[in-house]
């Protein structure tokens, strides 16, 4: 799983955009095991002197996750693929399935990890505004209710669709997304609301019984 290569456990681990040294390390504070210089290739090695907290995804040699199956090749890095079978073209040139990563829609989640893939899910886009599948009153045009959306759209919309007409607002509903994911078993999270997707997946996490307890206390009779 992606969690054992680029994660210090079996949590969810969060991919964050950044877009300077400072960023980074503030979101590696907040909770991100990844973060994306995109193609600031200068800041690879910047934020490397300033953190070792953090992996790296960009478009450059010495990123320790890359979106370009040559370079990925070439360099040993993670590479994140756009669908399954940009990964499995991926493995045919000698890149082995550890270090793929697969963007995937919140309903593909389980469908690529049963096939053995390590999944990514942009919560942020998932998230909001409502991920596409609901209309500007909270729920799918053809849906009554947020109930309605559940059954007819699944969970995830149903969340999102409960989120958006208690108007909460758009990080409830990007929140609610990153749960659900966790719940179905993600690899890696790109959020750009780190600590509260970090939040979100703890609560998960320790719902489904994977996450240890920060603390214990023990009762003397």
């Amino acid at each position: 799983m992606l969690s054992h290569r680029w994660g210090d456990s079996d949590a969810v681990a969060i991919l964050a955009p950044v877009s300077s040294v400072a960023e980074a390390v503030a979101r590696a504070a907040a909770g991100a095991r990844l973060v994306d210089v995109g193609t600031a290739e200068a800041l690879i090695p910047a934020i490397r002197r300033a953190t070792a907290d953090v992996l790296i995804c960009g478009y450059a040699e010495g990123a320790d996750l890359v979106l370009d199956a040559d370079l990925a090749a070439r360099s040993g890095a993670g590479l994140i693929c756009r669908d399954p079978a940009a990964a499995a073209s991926a493995v045919r040139r000698g890149i082995a399935p550890e270090r793929i990563l697969v963007r995937v829609t919140p309903a593909q989640i389980e469908p690529a990890a049963e096939s053995g893939w390590a999944t990514l899910v942009d919560v942020d886009a998932a998230g909001g505004p409502l991920g596409g599948v609901a209309s500007a009153e909270g729920w799918p045009a053809d849906a009554d209710s947020p109930a309605d959306a559940v059954a007819d759209a699944g969970l995830l919309a149903g969340v999102e669709a409960v989120a958006a007409v208690a108007g909460a607002g758009l990080l409830a509903g990007v929140e609610a997304v990153a749960a659900v994911c966790g719940w179905l078993g993600v690899s890696v999270v790109e959020t750009r609301h780190v600590a509260e997707v970090r939040r979100a997946l703890d609560m998960t996490e320790t719902i489904r019984g994977t996450r240890p307890p920060a603390w214990t206390v023990r009762g003397l009779a």
